[in-house]
């Protein structure tokens, strides 16, 4: 049995080496950070990484806790971020998860330090420099268990308000290795099952479910008891 992860960085590693039919990959450095591309392209391809269609972006950093990261590595994070969101249009970023559970809160936690620019117009918009930043909007909708809402009924239900022209959502992701936890990024334009982390995934958000695009952001924060009792052998 496989450890879980959701990263298809693992899934492609898992694989074997060999080229994947309906899978396009590239794989480089940028200032000090690994960074990985792959595109599935089509069924064959979702098949052999269990994935669905669309890009993946992982970004390889050093841990956070053993040294400060450079500016140029963070801008590597930015820029892949912005190779996969459009030009221009109104973004609104949603925090998933749940601050009572540490490895869960990693959404909720970055969407408390976005700046919400959405309201921020005319006069107070120019004397506040603020007036060629485009429109971004924050939400952290919580947790069934806490709103007794799915998240994709209330993003339904702020889409004719808000009219986002895309959605950025952040969560907790689940890794194969205790090294690439809380040190990559990954991100994706497929789309996001909140909950899948920490093994609770609930109705997929995705342009079909929501009708934006919707871009995946995620770090794992978590691995199966299993790789932990491994490498504690190991070491």
């Amino acid at each position: 049995m496989q450890p879980r992860t959701d990263l298809a960085l693992e899934m492609r590693e898992l694989s074997g080496s060999g080229a994947l039919e309906g899978v396009k990959e590239e794989n480089f450095e940028r200032d000090g950070a690994k960074i990985s591309r792959i595109e599935i392209i089509n069924k064959q391809g979702e098949y052999k990484l269990g994935k669905p269609i669309g890009k993946y972006t992982t970004v390889e950093l050093k841990p956070f806790y053993k040294s400060a990261q450079s500016d140029e590595k963070v801008e590597s994070v930015a820029q892949e971020l912005a190779n996969m969101i459009p030009s221009s249009g109104t973004a609104l970023i949603i925090g998933l998860g749940n601050t009572e559970i540490t490895p869960d809160a990693l959404g909720p936690t970055t969407a408390s330090r976005v700046l919400a620019t959405r309201h921020i117009k005319g006069e107070v918009a120019r004397a506040t420099g603020l007036e060629n930043m485009r429109p971004v909007a924050v939400l952290s909708p919580g947790v069934l268990g806490q709103t007794g809402m799915e998240t994709k009924e209330i993003l339904k239900g702020m889409m004719e308000v808000v009219k986002p022209d895309f959605i950025i959502a952040i969560d907790a992701m689940a890794s194969r290795m205790t090294s690439r936890l809380g040190c990559t990024v990954q991100m994706s334009d497929s789309g996001i099952s909140p909950g899948s982390g920490v093994g609770n995934e609930r109705p997929r958000l995705c342009a079909e479910t929501i009708g934006v695009p919707v871009i995946a952001l995620g770090v794992p924060t978590v691995v199966d008891s299993s790789v932990l009792a491994y490498d504690a052998a190991v070491r």
